[in-house]
């Protein structure tokens, strides 16, 4: 056979080098895999129109505001926010209210008027002099911390005439710890070391944490007085907590372990301030998602974190409907808060692998 290529077979040839070839390793999408993850949420609603989750009024307001981010689910998004209004007087805490008017602004109804109650009014009229949104009495000391002020502030970001103060940004950055981060619970106090831990674990449950801290970063970022970085670095604080095995983060110092919410936020925060995420974020959050085919019970869904296996190792845990709600920001590189946005699409059906 003659070793010189037709005019025809060469052209063929020159044609299909200049075609791109995907990695072998590209795998789905970050959209496909929201999508999918939307799957699995939904199939985990419940009758009512809740979602299961550590409290149902925050998981199914936290549904909301992940499928509208994914723009999948119009039906689960309605029933959900229908739930919230028919539940609205159970919401007690500030946070509570302020995650309620998260999912009324991106599910398109009206915070002013949800479920017949306003739910703006009570949160600006929480600022305190010093610009927390909250604070601590007698009754409730756990009020004003810091995650709740946090909320608020994304709440009113949110909401059309509604913005945070000047002084809840001034309030919220005095609030950081030394390290960078902040805790769940206040203000670092003077008998707290740089991470706000006493050294006591049986009198001080909350230190410096990436939750608090990546919420916190998405509230400054949405002030409309934001300006440029904060003096003390938070992410720094990412840098220094960060899972060196499975290069995701955890929740705290004593809980450094990738799970899937802490993974997320982070993503987040470092998607509201513009920084270039660090090298494996993504793909540590990932790597908690199931696979996206076969069992439609688990298909999509991400694990929690993950869990020692016997001989050494860890492998995922079992799907879970919080970490995923969770999730689905952090793959689409949406920070908070999530803007309103027409759903029509139905989360896609699950094929066999």
């Amino acid at each position: 056979m003659s070793r010189r290529l037709s005019k025809g077979a060469a052209l063929a040839a020159l044609v299909a080098l200049m075609i791109p070839i995907a990695p072998a390793d590209a795998g789905p999408t970050l959209q496909r895999r929201a999508r999918v993850a939307a799957s699995y949420l939904t199939a985990q609603q419940n009758e009512d129109g809740s979602f299961p989750g550590f409290s149902p009024l925050g998981s199914t307001a936290d549904a909301v505001t992940s499928l509208v981010a994914v723009r999948r689910g119009p039906s689960s998004i309605e029933a959900a926010l229908d739930y919230l209004e028919a539940h609205v007087a159970e919401a007690e805490t500030l946070g509570q209210k302020a995650k309620l008017v998260l999912a009324a602004v991106a599910g398109g109804r009206d915070p002013r008027d949800f479920g017949g109650q306003n739910l703006v009014q009570p949160l600006l009229d929480s600022e305190q002099e010093s610009g927390q949104y909250g604070a601590p009495t007698p009754d409730d000391p756990f009020d004003g911390e810091v995650t709740d002020h946090v909320l608020v502030m994304l709440a009113l970001a949110a909401t059309p005439e509604a913005d945070p103060s000047s002084n809840s940004i001034s309030w919220l950055v005095s609030a950081q710890c030394g390290d960078g981060g902040w805790q769940h619970t206040g203000p670092q106090a003077d008998n707290e070391n740089r991470h706000c831990f006493t050294g006591n674990a049986d009198e001080d449950f909350f230190r410096s944490d990436t939750n608090t801290t990546s919420l916190a970063v998405q509230a400054i970022a949405a002030h409309p007085e934001a300006t440029g970085p904060l003096a003390n670095n938070p992410f720094r604080f990412f840098r220094n907590i960060r899972d060196p095995r499975k290069n995701g983060w955890g929740y705290s110092w004593d809980l450094r372990l990738t799970d899937t919410n802490s993974t997320a936020l982070v993503i987040q925060a470092y998607v509201a301030y513009g920084r270039a995420l660090p090298d494996g974020a993504m793909k540590a959050l990932k790597s908690l998602q199931h696979r996206l085919c076969g069992d439609a019970a688990s298909a999509g869904g991400f694990a929690y974190t993950w869990e020692p296996r016997q001989g050494g190792g860890y492998r995922k845990g079992a799907p879970d409907a919080g970490a995923t709600i969770a999730a689905i920001p952090g793959l689409l590189k949406r920070a908070f808060p999530i803007e309103f946005a027409e759903v029509t699409k139905p989360a896609p059906g699950i094929s066999g692998c």
